[in-house]
């Protein structure tokens, strides 16, 4: 096969195998930026002939279209010395053979490459040609990556953030990273230079598209692992293009095409046409049949099956709604009702201590009164109960209903405390 010279093309967006983001490694930010720019040389030269490259054969980007991307024009020494460290890096992945035992399997960046006056080429590894060769396939994770942004970070861990945390802006939240122990002793430094540095770049940078915020994972005061929270933002200085409402297509939409439904529908409707038109095609493919995505967004966006999406979703939110209400309702009552029974249960324990406290004269009182309500025989005083045994049960109760206790909700509130 002839080698692949791709066509000279400006679009400013393009995907990337999100499966090829890596974190550890010692590459410089501008060999990560030859490399992801050899990466979208190969994808479109793909998508343009539809042609897989073999084991041999290079793909080639002409060095002014690598002079354009990268905002002047470098020297070929120096071309040549960032592709060599990229040739020798090594990208080391965990595999499973068919007898169930675990093994390593190690891949360069690329294999091979090329610098000329006029052009350069690399050669990439099976599982990297494999991984762009598959971005629209439904198991492929995979982002638009907006060049102008992510070529404007200056540092390398800047630049591997955004990288990763664009795929999230969906969904909102990366995954959880643990951070294991006795991998970094100085969790300090590693936080200052590759976390909390980055992400007040990314944060305060007029081009980004994207605003990140940390979440910690500590046990005791020890960090032992991280998310990032990742939403959307307009950009304040430049737009290219790369619009959020299209941010969930599981395959490129052509930036004519997202023009032309800007003009005509709002952000929101074409964002939820574009996740009716997701939900609907993954009913098919349970199904067995095959989706094309890209029709099935034209057709979604142009009959606004966003509109029918957006009633479905108020009706969720009010059923959640009265659902919550109805929860806190319950759980109020609930908390109220063993209030209540805790009280009681204080001022069962008052009336106990005020009945024991009466005076003989005090005592004498309440039985004449009860004589005279209830109709009771005869009290021994000097024994201290009636004649009539069953009307001491029937006192006690009455008794209990003359007396009030006093207290105050400091007192109760201590003897809550004490109880507990």
């Amino acid at each position: 096969m002839k080698p692949v010279i791709p066509k000279d093309d400006h679009r400013p967006v393009f995907k990337t195998p999100q499966e090829l983001v890596h974190i550890k490694h010692r590459i410089s930010l501008l060999q990560y930026k030859y490399w992801v720019l050899m990466l979208r040389s190969y994808r479109e030269a793909y998508e343009n002939k539809g042609e897989s490259l073999s084991d041999d054969d290079y793909c080639y980007m002409p060095m002014k279209e690598l002079a354009k991307h990268l905002g002047y024009s470098p020297r070929t020494s120096e071309i040549e010395e960032d592709l060599e460290a990229i040739r020798k890096e090594p990208i080391i992945f965990n595999v499973l053979e068919k007898d169930g035992n675990k093994g390593k399997s190690g891949r360069g960046f690329i294999s091979e490459w090329y610098v000329s006056s006029n052009k350069v080429g690399v050669v990439f590894p099976p599982l990297i040609r494999e991984a762009i060769e598959n971005l629209d396939s439904k198991q492929s994770i995979f982002h638009l990556l907006n060049w102008s942004i992510f070529n404007s970070f200056t540092g390398k861990y800047e630049a591997i953030l955004y990288k990763l945390c664009k795929d999230y802006v969906g969904v909102g939240k990366t995954p959880y990273m643990g951070v294991r122990e006795g991998e970094y002793s100085d969790f300090k430094r590693l936080n200052q230079w590759v976390i909390s540095g980055p992400t007040k770049k990314i944060n305060g940078s007029e081009v980004s598209d994207i605003i990140i915020e940390v979440e910690y994972k500590r046990e005791a005061r020890k960090v032992v692992g991280l998310w990032f929270h990742v939403k959307a933002k307009k950009q304040t200085a430049l737009d290219f293009g790369d619009n959020p409402a299209f941010r969930l297509a599981k395959v490129t939409i052509p930036l004519i095409a997202q023009r032309k439904y800007l003009e005509t529908k709002g952000d929101e409707l074409i964002e939820l046409g574009i996740q009716r038109a997701n939900a609907y095609g993954e009913e098919q493919e349970k199904q067995g049949k095959e989706v094309n995505y890209g029709a099935l967004y034209r057709k979604a966006i142009e009959e606004d099956w966003g509109l029918e999406y957006a009633s479905k979703l108020k009706r969720e939110a009010e059923k959640l709604e009265s659902k919550q209400k109805k929860d806190a309702a319950d759980q109020a009552n609930s908390a109220q009702r063993a209030q209540d029974e805790t009280r009681k249960k204080f001022e069962r324990k008052l009336i106990d201590a005020m009945i024991k406290s009466l005076s003989a004269d005090e005592n004498k009182i309440y039985v004449e009164k009860f004589q005279f309500e209830k109709g009771a025989g005869e009290y021994d005083f000097n024994v201290g109960s009636f004649i009539n045994k069953l009307e001491n049960a029937r006192f006690k109760s009455w008794l209990r209903t003359q007396i009030k206790p006093v207290y105050t909700e400091q007192e109760f509130e201590a003897w809550q405390k004490e109880t507990k």
